[in-house]
């Protein structure tokens, strides 16, 4: 069941959307070469504090860490390690929800480790694009599989990369993942089919997050039991924000 809130509720979503931003922006300062993936999760941890939140991840299903930190083939849910370096020409996600007054809010970022290949720096930027071609005209009583159609769509017209279709968007709100699943493809599988014909009614808040390789779709679990990799070693790239859906349009919270 897809749960919608009221404008007050909303208004605190739209709050801890605009301090998951900020948390963002003020933790790519600190990603460049030497740095490990275990600082950048101290470092979040801080922010997330001193804002006035609370990590929606850390216990989250039993996830140990404030923050996912997927470097290079990893493409999701990356376990933050000490003994993970970043290094120049390396890209990482950097996934972050947050709990700020009884409501979460998600967002995702992928970046570069100083200067990259161009073939690194299409994936980001396609990956990212994908996100803002799938709000273009979604609103209430649009259809959950508008979105994917439309990521699918972009993607494959402007690129040879792949969409990850073993995982999805969601729905969020008191809780970090709700329904509806959202996903980033148009789906061959019956029971997904179904969902992406389901609407989304004004007041409801989703989690959009297109995650796309460079070579093959297929991915598989390390024996960490979190991180997600790509099957063939090729890079990924995951682009993640909280929608609110409006009579009007979709408003992004977390930029």
């Amino acid at each position: 069941m897809i749960q919608t809130y009221k404008q007050n509720e909303l208004d605190i979503i739209r709050a801890g959307g605009k301090i998951l931003g900020a948390i963002h922006r003020e933790l790519a300062t600190s990603i460049k070469a030497g740095v490990s993936t275990l600082e950048l999760d101290a470092i979040a941890a801080e922010l997330i504090q001193s804002h006035g939140a609370e990590s929606a991840f850390l216990g989250f299903q039993k996830y140990p860490f404030s923050i996912c930190t997927s470097v290079n083939d990893a493409a999701i849910h990356g376990i933050p390690s000490a003994d993970e370096i970043l290094r120049d020409g390396d890209i990482i996600s950097i996934d972050i929800g947050i709990r700020f007054g009884g409501f979460c809010t998600d967002a995702a970022r992928t970046h570069a480790v100083g200067e990259i290949s161009p073939e690194a720096q299409k994936l980001i930027e396609i990956t990212q694009q994908s996100f803002f071609e799938a709000i273009k005209g979604l609103r209430a009583k649009s259809k959950v599989g508008d979105i994917g159609e439309r990521i699918e769509k972009f993607v494959t017209e402007n690129s040879d990369f792949s969409i990850i279709d073993t995982y999805f968007g969601h729905g969020i709100g008191r809780s970090v993942h709700q329904d509806p699943l959202i996903p980033n493809f148009v789906p061959t599988n019956k029971r997904v089919r179904k969902i992406v014909q389901t609407r989304l009614p004004a007041g409801c808040v989703i989690c959009i997050e297109p995650m796309i390789n460079i070579g093959g779709k297929d991915v598989a679990t390390d024996k960490d039991k979190w991180t997600v990799r790509t099957t063939d070693g090729s890079l990924s790239a995951h682009y993640e924000n909280t929608v609110i859906i409006t009579e009007n349009g979709a408003e992004v919270v977390t930029l």
